[in-house]
Formats: structure tokens, sequence, C-alpha cells
């Protein structure tokens, strides 16, 4: 099921460890045959809102049919497919986009505060410029957060939003704690 790649050896133990192998969750239901693959960090997003458990064997249990609402489920997860270098790649990319888009949310927060046009914003709209069709996203954020200081209000947290929502709208894989 699982290669033994990265630090993870065997079944997960959590669904965040489905990110050591860049996986995907699969449910097969047993009924109808109907079958699902959840995004890894939608479904994250979703138990944590309705406070459900991440330990993998409750999620292998809890999981329902998409079409039939029936509990008599196969879940797997999938891996990415391809080579370890092709995963390991994969997982850089992924790192690299969710940390700018960290070192955004931090200027975001702090932008009424403090100055934040710094040349670590710099670099991190610039890693995020490679994932983005264009740029007008990345000048509004530019713009806000310079405009910000002092205000009452960060229009940088709500341009932060439209980039999260814009990147996965595009298939990117952006960490749960984004969306």
């Amino acid at each position: 099921m699982f290669r033994h790649s990265g630090r993870m050896v065997g079944p997960p133990k959590t669904l965040h460890d489905l990110r050591r192998v860049e996986g995907s969750v699969r449910v097969t239901c047993r009924g109808c045959g109907a079958v699902k693959q959840h995004d890894r960090e939608e479904l994250i997003v979703d138990r944590h809102f309705r406070r459900l458990s991440m330990d993998w064997q409750v999620v292998l249990r809890d999981l329902p049919c998409h079409a039939c609402e029936s509990k008599d489920t196969k879940v797997d997860g999938v891996p990415f497919g391809g080579t370890a270098p092709e995963m390991r790649a994969q997982r850089a990319r992924t790192t690299l986009m969710n940390l700018a888009l960290r070192v955004l949310e931090d200027a975001a927060r702090r932008s009424r505060e403090e100055d934040v046009t710094t040349p670590a914003l710099r670099l991190a709209l610039r890693v995020l410029r490679l994932y983005l069709p264009d740029r007008t996203l990345l000048v509004e954020f530019w713009d806000s957060a310079a405009k910000s200081r002092g205000a009452a209000f960060s229009h940088a947290l709500v341009v932060h939003r439209w980039i999260v929502t814009r990147l996965v709208d595009d298939g990117h894989a952006v960490w749960a704690e984004f969306r």
C-alpha cells in the first residue's frame, strides 16, 4: 500500500502522516461500488472543523460512501505516483510553496503594527510567482501590506486568503492550516 520512503515505515498513524508520501485518500464503497478520491488537506480541514479524530484507524472506520452514505467502505491511502526522486522533488515544491505562504501570513498579521516590506517578504512573493498564473494578487498583497501600517484592518489578510484560494483552485497542495 505505501512505499517505505522518507520517515514513514508501514501504514500511517494519523491522517497527517500522508503528507510524508504526498498521499491522498481513496474511499471505495463495498455496497454500490462508488469510488471517490479525497484531497488529503481538505479531509484534514473537514475533520478538524467537525472535531473528528485524525487517527488513521478511526479514519478507516468513519469515512462514508459519497453516493449511498453507507459506512461499509474500504479506505486506502494513495501515495503520489512516481520514483523516489520525483516524490522528493514534489515534496520540496510543496514545502517551498507552503513556507512562502507562512511568511505571507505572518507578514499580513504583523502589517498593522510594523513595516513588513522586507527582503523575506519579497522572496516569498517571488517563490509564489512560480505557482500563480498572473502576478496581480501578489502585487496587491505587497501594496496592501505596505499601506496597512497603523490601519484598523489589514487588507493583506484578505489578499492572503485569495492567494490560497487561487492556489487550491489551480490544484496545488496547500496545507490545511491555510485553507
